[in-house]
């Protein structure tokens, strides 16, 4: 099968794609964390998932620094941004071991639990609409995947 459709609306479409499962997996999550997410902004709810995939490299605590970086924020911003995360108490600050003036930033249990609640949720949705695709679709799709992240 032959597609004539330009690159961008290929990812156009990949990016619709995403946007359902987020929809799809937010409708199942159980109403008591749905509050819970509903009550953070996107770009808080990013900093959690930034942050939890960040502590799987580097489980001592995220720099300050490093999380602005990987939010693509200042520093100031990012600042400000854990300072509320902190007060919601999904975040904690820790003393850096290694400089004594800087502090690691680490999840709560509470960041913790809604990230695993969100994302159990968004990864039972990924897998219902993957069990559509045969092993070579998704071999092939893994194979884009990659080339694209390179």
């Amino acid at each position: 099968m032959t597609n004539n459709k330009p690159p961008h609306l290929l990812f156009r479409g990949l990016l619709e794609i995403m946007d359902d499962l987020r929809r799809d997996s937010i409708k199942a999550i159980k109403d008591t964390d749905k509050k819970q997410m509903l009550g953070l902004t996107v770009r808080q709810g990013s900093a959690i998932s930034q942050l939890k995939l960040m502590l799987e490299e580097v489980p001592e605590g995220v720099s300050l620094k490093s999380l602005a970086q990987r939010m693509q924020m200042t520093v100031p911003a990012t600042s400000l941004l854990v300072e509320v995360l902190v007060s919601k108490g999904y975040f904690q600050r820790t003393p850096n071991p290694n400089d004594r003036r800087a502090v690691c930033i680490t999840l709560t249990e509470k960041g913790l639990s809604i990230f695993e609640s969100v994302y159990a949720h968004f990864h039972q949705v990924i897998d219902e609409r993957a069990a559509r695709l045969t092993p070579e679709e998704l071999s092939t799709l893994a194979s884009i995947v990659k080339k694209m992240q390179a």
